[in-house]
């Protein structure tokens, strides 16, 4: 065979390879185009700020453990499922969330002058508002109670939150609800006109039925609890001795 023509079948061969090689090289260094049809459904829908707190609070809740409070014994009592970690505030894997709540609502150290953590209910709320995306001026940051209520009664109705008499709304998946609390203070608040500074504790409701709904709050029994709270035949929410239910802070959107 001519030894010249060899060579030249060689470098045709060898141009082709080199030719092939450098245009898949070139394709994969390409960005790849994805056309995507304009009638084509979404795959994914992101959660809006009332389904983000909700999302959020049964989270904390399955974190600490799912404990349940039951209002309806005296005192009240707590209950949870069985082979799990009782979650408790004084536990270094919860110690850890409940600074997470508290330093999103304050700089005010979270343990007092004997040593003892501080109510912590009231910064979980926050806590819960702020993560979902609500701003400052649609909800305090604050670890009293009353810091924020105070701010949604006298806002307008603009505001993305706005406050109810507990005997006037029927309240959904969302809302959050208020009781004063301590035997003392309860005593001196009866209705919504009669609120005023002192303690309390609000919960969210994160599902409702017929007959009940279900609230999550923090620092209830030590930890992030649960409890089914009675509607009355009209839906509105039934005062119960351990939570005289007064205020009901409604999510408008």
């Amino acid at each position: 065979m001519n030894h010249g023509y060899c060579l030249r079948t060689l470098y045709i061969f060898v141009c082709i390879v080199f030719f092939l090689t450098g245009c898949s090289l070139q394709n994969q260094g390409r960005t790849p185009i994805i056309s995507v049809e304009a009638s084509a459904p979404s795959t994914f829908t992101i959660p809006d700020i009332r389904e983000r707190m909700i999302y959020l609070a049964r989270q904390e809740w399955e974190l600490f453990g799912r404990p349940e409070i039951n209002y309806d014994s005296e005192p009240p009592t707590v209950t949870y499922p069985t082979n799990v970690i009782h979650g408790h505030e004084k536990l270094p894997p919860f110690f850890s969330r409940i600074f997470m709540y508290w330093y999103a609502a304050t700089d005010l150290p979270i343990i007092g002058h004997e040593g003892e953590i501080r109510p912590w209910s009231g910064a979980f709320i926050v806590w819960l508002v702020r993560s979902a995306g609500v701003p400052e001026s649609d909800f305090p940051s604050t670890v009293l109670h009353w810091d924020y209520m105070d701010y949604l009664m006298n806002s307008s109705l603009e505001n993305r939150f706005v406050s109810h008499p507990v005997s006037d709304y029927i309240p959904k998946p969302g809302d959050i609800i208020c009781a004063p609390r301590g035997d003392v203070f309860i005593q001196a608040i009866h209705n919504y006109n009669e609120l005023k500074r002192g303690a309390y504790h609000c919960d969210l409701v994160v599902a409702k039925r017929l007959d009940e709904i279900d609230v999550i709050g923090g620092n209830v029994a030590d930890a992030v609890s649960l409890a089914h709270i009675k509607l009355d035949g009209a839906g509105k929410v039934l005062p119960v001795k351990g939570r005289p239910w007064a205020l009901v802070i409604e999510q408008q959107y």
